[in-house]
């Protein structure tokens, strides 16, 4: 076959891209913006643009020169020199053909082959060697951060998810997991970094800066969930909170999962180990209550402190609590302990003391905390250092004044608000009907 056909089509070809060039070169020479700038404004139509069509005319006019040197059997040099010079020509002007269309888009509408290299034409990058030259630093920081990410969102999420998630704890899960997956996708993923391009693309920004902004979207990532890895402790206070309303409102199923988020959210809030111990107390889940008392206690609590020590002493540990009760009262300017909270240690000094057979030094301690009561007025749990005292008493062989403890023991006990006033109470009820038979 000769090569008319191949002759006509890049006679078509040049026509094309000489159209493209010209326009091309009317839109952008200083002289012809000048001139513009200088007359009226002309209606759109008289203004030479460069438009779809020209384009499209250019890449199909390319299409038909292929495919006749397919068909050509011979080609001359001075038909292959043309096709090359035009399509030099073609390659020079693709940035402002790029500003006209994307043609990715045509390659889906179209699905031209993939030896058509028109169809893909993109503006040949510039070397920018100062960018150039770091782009494998902000690949690094890209990478480094989206590790970083991924372990904050593991550390995090595992801490919201104890439990089962609440309705904040699934919103703060998905909303880290979304953006930490969105963020790695378009870093790691084929389709991501496609998809990244695009929009990339479509907002002009210059293909050099890609990497930067690759990097800093990463860090704004580590960034945000660094900052809420150290908001967890603020978080964790508000479940404390909501787990105590639980615990007032007799829901300790909802209170104790509260109490849980916090401390997994927060594992130094001994507040939340503190009021998760009076919680396991009240479930008489002892061994679990003693542990949260212990944690509370190491911050110097002294309610914790306190009631660390009535477990020990239930569970006939008297040094332990001996030990305990008496370092509490040797640093009360330290813990600054309240009224109530100081007679509660000497009450409970004075138990132990009883319960280690040292009488002499239980009535004294006793008798410090019934005059504390007395002095400062306490309200609460007044009965206990009464029952205590007669029966420090009793085995000091003082009947007449273990008789009248015992009778304030009965006066004031309150069975329903303390386990232990219960088997007071009922001694005490027994040693009065003992003394009413002998009269």
């Amino acid at each position: 076959m000769t090569d008319s056909r191949l002759q006509q089509a890049i006679k078509r070809y040049q026509t094309a891209v000489e159209q493209l060039k010209t326009t091309i070169d009317a839109s952008t020479d200083p002289n012809h913006i000048i001139a513009d700038a200088a007359q009226p404004t002309q209606p759109e139509e008289v203004k030479q643009q460069l438009t779809r069509t020209q384009i499209l005319e250019v890449f199909t006019a390319r299409d038909e020169v292929q495919a006749a040197l397919a068909d050509t059997m011979q080609t001359s040099g001075e038909s292959l020199a043309a096709i090359a010079q035009l399509d030099k020509i073609l390659k020079d002007n693709a940035t402002a053909i790029a500003t006209i269309c994307e043609t990715v888009d045509w390659q889906t509408s179209f699905n031209p082959p993939k030896e058509a290299w028109w169809w893909s034409l993109q503006p040949e990058r510039k070397p920018y060697k100062f960018w150039d030259q770091l782009d494998w630093f902000w690949s690094a920081v890209s990478i480094s951060s989206l590790t970083i990410s991924l372990g904050l969102v593991g550390d995090i999420s595992s801490r919201f998810l104890t439990g089962g998630p609440d309705t904040l704890g699934a919103l703060a899960v998905s909303t880290q997991s979304i953006l930490t997956l969105l963020t790695a996708g378009g870093a790691l993923t084929l389709a991501g970094q496609e998809a990244y391009k695009s929009i990339l693309k479509s907002r002009k920004i210059p293909e050099r800066f890609w990497h930067e902004i690759s990097a800093g979207f990463s860090l704004l990532l580590v960034i945000g969930l660094v900052g809420l890895r150290i908001s967890l402790p603020q978080i964790a206070t508000q479940y404390n909170k909501w787990g105590f309303n639980n615990y007032k409102e007799g829901d300790w199923g909802s209170a104790e999962e509260n109490y849980q988020r916090a401390i997994k959210l927060n594992p130094d809030d001994t507040l939340a180990h503190f009021r998760l111990g009076l919680l396991y107390e009240e479930l008489q889940k002892l061994d679990l209550a003693r542990t949260e008392y212990q944690i509370a206690a190491q911050d110097n609590i002294p309610d914790a402190i306190n009631n660390l020590s009535r477990l020990y002493i239930l569970n006939k540990n008297y040094p332990a609590a001996t030990h305990l009760l008496q370092k509490s009262l040797a640093d009360e300017q330290k813990l600054k302990l309240s009224a109530e909270t100081k007679h509660a240690l000497l009450k409970n000094l004075g138990w132990a003391r009883l319960m280690q057979s040292d009488y002499p030094k239980a009535q004294a301690k006793l008798l410090e905390a019934i005059d504390l009561q007395q002095s400062a007025k306490v309200t609460n749990n007044i009965a206990a250092p009464h029952c205590l005292l007669a029966q420090a008493m009793e085995a000091q062989k003082d009947k007449k004044g273990a008789l009248k403890e015992w009778e304030t023991c009965i006066q004031y006990a309150d069975i329903t608000s303390s386990t232990d006033e219960d088997s007071w109470v009922i001694t005490a009820q027994k040693r009065l009907t003992e003394q009413e038979n002998q009269k």
